[in-house]
């Protein structure tokens, strides 16, 4: 791409980027790549120089999950995927800039994903160390460097890449090291208030003011883990830290754990509390009993807020998006950008006056 003019005029995106304090535009202007901007680069201590101290240095974020390719849904395979974020954000994530550069295959998720992803480190280390590239601008080679700065995905594909225990360990935060109390013989409960609950410590979390975990102190958990002396030494430890091993993208010296694994939006909002919110309030939520509730919206009402739902795609523009189907007969055809439609666009409209206690 830098060796063709078009592209690598575009290429000089991150580098004409502008960073105003405190506001939020795009990946450059995040709290690791800001810190990577002073940061010395450790391979090359040699000759020291920077992340991103040259204008063409690229950086790249990682994306993988599970999706299931045929209509049974009963296999599925796992795509590595990198995004190059020194392209414009319009273009960027379009397939044709999209990097594949494996599929793991099925017909179940990787027991060890480390053992796949092993190639691509292999490749981001020489990156990292600087490859001959020429550059059609200057008309002249020169030493690219590439970083992967993100990797991104939801909850169960980051605790496979991150080797982490997932949502349902003692502790199942990637981010912060609260800790989960037993609920039955397979599931662990987290609840910030923990007062009432016998032998648990602390006895409340502040939800602004969670302990967070650093990359120093992960690794060294990590690392406990690796050498303990046996099997069960070491299930235990995982099962106390979280993490079950040292990650191999923990060899990229770009990567913060867990800075650098974000929640993404689409699978918390879109795909999680969207669905549940409508569960609640169509009474499906959890078994709970929610008769007579001031949110509970009647199954004849909730029909004709389907109804409503599907004639308006006749009318919202294609730009917009996808249009949604019958949200109340056709709810399994939804999928998170038609989550996101519904909840800007339509919700707002058919759900007034529809709650029977409506809260201002």
């Amino acid at each position: 791409m830098l060796a063709n003019s078009t592209h690598a005029e575009k290429m000089r995106y991150r580098a004409n980027h502008e960073h105003e304090p405190g506001v939020i535009k795009d990946v450059f202007d995040g709290s690791h790549y800001r810190s990577l901007l002073n940061t010395v680069v450790p391979t090359g201590e040699a000759d020291p120089y920077f992340y991103f101290s040259d204008k063409r240095d690229i950086a790249l974020g990682l994306s993988t999950d599970g999706f299931t390719p045929f209509k049974k849904r009963d296999k599925t395979c796992w795509p590595i995927i990198l995004f190059n974020y020194n392209l414009p954000p319009e273009i960027r994530f379009q397939k044709r800039y999209c990097i594949h550069v494996a599929t793991v295959p099925g017909p179940k998720k990787p027991w060890d994903w480390d053992s796949f992803g092993w190639p691509l480190v292999q490749e981001l280390i020489q990156l990292e160390l600087g490859v001959k590239a020429f550059d059609t601008i200057s008309q002249a080679l020169f030493l690219l460097h590439a970083y992967l700065i993100l990797a991104f995905g939801d909850i169960p594909a980051m605790a496979l890449i991150m080797r982490m225990k997932g949502q349902n360990g003692i502790s199942p935060c990637r981010i912060c090291d609260i800790k989960g109390v037993r609920f039955n013989s397979k599931t662990h409960y987290v609840p910030l208030r923990r007062d009432q609950i016998p032998n648990t410590q602390p006895p409340r979390y502040d939800a602004a003011n969670l302990p967070i975990r650093t990359h120093q102190n992960l690794m060294q958990q990590a690392r406990k883990v690796e050498i303990a002396p046996d099997n069960a030494k070491r299930e235990r430890l995982a099962k106390k830290y979280g993490i079950k091993g040292i990650p191999v993208l923990s060899s990229i010296s770009s990567i913060s754990f867990p800075f650098s694994f974000p929640f993404d939006f689409m699978h918390l909002i879109w795909q999680n509390l969207i669905p549940n919110l409508i569960d609640f309030w169509t009474g499906k939520f959890k078994g709970l009993n929610h008769e007579n509730e001031g949110y509970f919206i009647d199954e004849h009402i909730w029909d004709e807020i389907g109804a409503a739902t599907a004639a308006c795609g006749a009318t919202i523009p294609a730009a917009f998006g996808a249009p949604v189907p019958n949200i109340a007969t056709k709810r399994h055809l939804l999928n998170a950008e038609m989550h996101a439609n519904w909840t800007l666009y339509i919700a707002p409209i058919v759900l007034q006056g529809r709650f029977k206690r409506p809260q201002l």
